[in-house]
């Protein structure tokens, strides 16, 4: 069960940087939303698949 929770969270990361950057590519300056989007979804898959 606490890897489901865990891997639900990792999700959720990589699901907000995806929205955030589908909605700053939509932005005035879209390389920094990009960047920003890039944070979330690399602390997600670091976290679903990193060290257990």
């Amino acid at each position: 069960m606490e890897k489901a929770v865990a891997y639900a969270i990792s999700a959720a990361l990589v699901g907000i940087g995806v929205l955030i950057l589908v909605v700053g590519l939509s932005s005035s300056s879209p390389a920094l939303w990009v960047m920003v989007a890039l944070v979330p979804i690399t602390i997600g898959i670091v976290s679903a698949f990193g060290p257990v």
